[in-house]
């Protein structure tokens, strides 16, 4: 039953300004002083179609009304659902495995909101279902070590993430640089060596 009012009055596809000028209309015809209405030269018109202006005002109250409700719901739905998101973000990035940390740091050690990550990974699509990163790219680019996606940290995941969540110290000695680039994951060092040996063949 909730389709089907849904159907009749989705805001989308029914002409909801139109009907607001009839209901606008219809108000000021029926409640109208008379004083005014005879200036208008409308009280023939009320009396003989008075009846059809009634109905039209309360049909377009009727439908007024569900359309305000169901927007209503639909933006309440949607808010509850744009908080649980950032409520599974905020509890992801606060319980990083290492995996997941060694991957989002590819973002810092390559200082780009954008990376090429491997499609089948299995941190990649974990990272994905936590609304952490996302897929910016349906071209993908194949590699010796499979099929490469362009990926981006999400606005709400980026505002929140933070060095210390990464293992990434404020102040960075060699033996942490050393740790961070030991720890990355085999696919990026495996691209960083192809890239080195690409880029020394220019």
């Amino acid at each position: 039953m909730e389709k089907i009012i849904e159907k009749l009055f989705d805001i989308k596809k029914i002409p909801v300004k139109f009907f607001f000028v009839i209901w606008i209309c219809s108000l000021l015809l029926l409640f109208l002083p008379a004083k005014i209405v005879e200036k208008l030269k409308l009280d023939e018109f009320i009396a003989e179609y008075g009846k059809y202006v009634g109905l039209a005002f309360i049909f377009c109250s009727a439908f007024l009304i569900v359309t305000l409700v169901s927007f209503l719901t639909k933006r309440g739905k949607s808010k509850r659902y744009i908080k649980s998101i950032e409520e599974t973000i905020l509890k992801s990035i606060n319980n990083l495995d290492s995996h997941e940390k060694a991957l989002l740091r590819e973002f810092v050690i390559n200082g780009k909101s954008a990376l090429q990550l491997p499609f089948d990974n299995d941190t990649v699509q974990g990272l994905v279902n936590k609304h952490v990163i996302y897929q910016i790219s349906d071209t993908g680019f194949a590699y010796r070590d499979g099929m490469f996606f362009s990926y981006s940290i999400t606005g709400f995941a980026d505002d929140h993430l933070t060095n210390n969540m990464l293992d990434i110290p404020s102040d960075i000695s060699d033996a942490d640089r050393d740790r961070i680039l030991n720890s990355r994951p085999v696919w990026a060092m495996e691209r960083a060596k192809w890239d080195n040996i690409r880029n020394a063949r220019w």
